[in-house]
């Protein structure tokens, strides 16, 4: 009994030791680590960071000015074809949201090694990334498809206003339906690094297989197959404009004029194809590479760590540059568009007042406003020259109805 009693009463003071041996180690540990020099978690020296800054904060401005200008040019503007300008503004509101959500955010989080931000918007954006590039590349593909049914049905055309409303809802319908998970894998965990706690906003997923499935099947669904489909619609653009041949007697000018202006068209079409290809699969090919080659990501000297960071950071800036390239590519390109942000910017400026359809200067482009002004004669023309001015009006609106049915530059404007 008196060996239990003397165990049973040193008891707690061997506890007190036990704990006070073990916060000793934890402190000679943390003391041990102190010392360490801890590599920084930003993975580019100061003057990339600087240089990468400027880059992506241009390419944030450039994308929203010129979205928002398309925004309010297509809504406010005359001259552009009705029949794809939901698309197009579409297509701008899209890109605005990559740029709020896309640019700011991604290369931040990569720059500095580590999520700055309130925890709880990590998901938010993740979310608003998927949903931007999902609605971007779709209204890409809508217009191709539109415009492949323009040319290969041109009777077929009733109702698309309302079609259109209809495709775009569903455009974004699906693009938030596959986005949504995002708000239930991603997430800010935080870590502590160099006795100091951040956050990493990352997706966590119960197992590698199914953060490979779902990659595999964003690739195919964001990429892959809209690839497809602008190939297959503009290349049977091309091929269906390369054998159409103008009607009645051969005319040596005529046709000169139309194989420049097929010519001008088909490489219109290929350039949206290769600036697609371009802007995307060097992103989905990072991705692609990263989940499923091993050692992909394992840097093991500051080179390789350096050629990692500055690889992304070129094919993310490609894939955010492409927010900024499509109003150049879709609209302000186009003469109509061109006409309708002069006519809008003189207004804003306080000039005189232009007029609604000016025949003496359009250009040739803009063929259809010219036989609708053509078709409201002048007041100050006289009664018996008014009837005649009418008829011939409505001659060349029957000539122009038939130009828009073969004309190629007429068909296939993009506005």
């Amino acid at each position: 009994m008196s060996s239990l009693d003397s165990f049973l009463d040193n008891t707690p003071t061997s506890s007190i030791s036990l704990e006070n041996s073990s916060s000793s180690l934890n402190k000679t540990v943390e003391d041990a680590f102190s010392d360490y020099d801890y590599p920084s978690l930003e993975v580019v020296e100061p003057p990339i960071q600087v240089a990468l800054v400027v880059l992506f904060s241009v390419t944030a401005t450039l994308s929203l000015s010129g979205n928002v200008t398309v925004i309010i040019v297509l809504s406010l503007g005359k001259r552009s074809s009705s029949d794809l300008k939901a698309f197009l503004i579409n297509l701008a509101v899209s890109d605005v949201t990559m740029a709020a959500f896309s640019i700011p955010f991604t290369y931040t989080m990569f720059l500095l090694g580590r999520w700055i931000f309130p925890p709880w918007f990590c998901p938010i954006v993740m979310t608003m990334q998927h949903v931007s590039v999902i609605v971007s590349v779709y209204t890409l593909m809508a217009i191709g498809i539109d415009r492949y049914k323009a040319v290969m049905y041109p009777l077929n055309l009733r109702a698309r206003k309302c079609r259109n409303k209809l495709i775009i809802a569903a455009i974004w319908i699906m693009a938030g339906s596959v986005s949504a998970i995002q708000l239930y894998v991603s997430e800010a965990k935080p870590f502590k690094y160099d006795r100091q706690w951040h956050y990493e906003c990352s997706e966590r997923w119960t197992s590698e297989d199914h953060s490979k499935i779902y990659t595999v099947f964003i690739f195919s669904f964001t990429f892959g197959i809209p690839l497809i489909g602008l190939d297959y619609t503009y290349t049977s653009i091309a091929w269906r404009m390369w054998k159409c041949s103008s009607p009645g007697n051969a005319d040596p000018d005529r046709d000169m004029v139309q194989r420049k202006s097929k010519k001008k068209v088909i490489k219109m079409l290929f350039t949206i194809v290769i600036l697609f290809t371009l802007f995307w699969l060097p992103l989905q090919t990072f991705v692609v590479l990263f989940y499923f080659v091993p050692d992909f990501g394992n840097l093991l000297t500051e080179q390789q760590r350096r050629i990692y960071a500055l690889s992304y950071f070129g094919c993310l800036w490609l894939a955010n540059a492409n927010s900024f390239v499509n109003p150049l590519v879709y609209c302000f390109m186009s003469d109509n568009f061109r006409a309708d942000l002069k006519d809008l910017s003189v207004r804003l400026c306080g000039h005189e007042k232009i007029k609604r359809f000016r025949g003496s200067t359009a250009s040739g482009s803009t063929r259809t406003t010219i036989c609708l002004a053509q078709h409201t004669p002048s007041d100050s023309l006289r009664p018996y020259k008014s009837k005649l001015y009418t008829q011939d009006a409505e001659h060349r609106t029957l000539q122009c109805y038939s130009s828009r049915k073969n004309s190629i530059t007429t068909t296939l404007s993009f506005l």
